[in-house]
């Protein structure tokens, strides 16, 4: 049986919560522990968006994909689509790992993926509790159907 020890530290200077997780090496088990914890600080993430004029912080876990349109980046939930002041390239760098970009114009959460159909007019995926579909370029297919098995 392995001994896992756990440790708060509390530190008034901090900004930002911060977790280190000290090993002796990095196995499958701490792999899966980094995203366990990824997609739990994942839950509570916002990011700062616009609808019509109004500034509202939407939370991560609502967020379908991201997608550029007309040099603007979109976030579309469910029922809605948001504009936020962030970049693809920079989104990609600062999502929790459960985002994936899956074409040039666009990155997804895989939680959010319902469906994926593979065919020869292209990689379709649509969306858990929503009419919502984009496709998947085929240079990140693989990477996605990956993610998804």
């Amino acid at each position: 049986m392995v001994e896992v020890k756990i440790r708060v530290e509390v530190d008034s200077q901090l900004n930002d919560k911060e977790v280190v997780i000290r090993v002796p090496n990095r196995d499958a088990e701490v792999v899966e522990l980094m995203a366990a914890i990824e997609q739990l600080a994942a839950k509570h993430q916002t990011l700062p968006v616009t609808k019509r004029g109004t500034q509202l912080q939407l939370p991560l876990a609502d967020v379908l994909f991201f997608e550029t349109e007309n040099r603007l980046v979109y976030a579309h939930t469910g029922a809605d689509s948001y504009v936020t002041r962030k970049r693809l390239y920079e989104l990609e760098t600062d999502l929790p790992v459960n985002f994936l970009r899956i074409s040039k114009s666009a990155i997804l959460n895989v939680e959010q993926v319902y469906t994926l159909t593979h065919s020869v007019t292209g990689n379709l995926v649509q969306f858990k509790q929503s009419h919502k579909q984009i496709y998947v370029s085929r240079r990140y297919y693989k990477a996605l159907k990956a993610a998804l098995e």
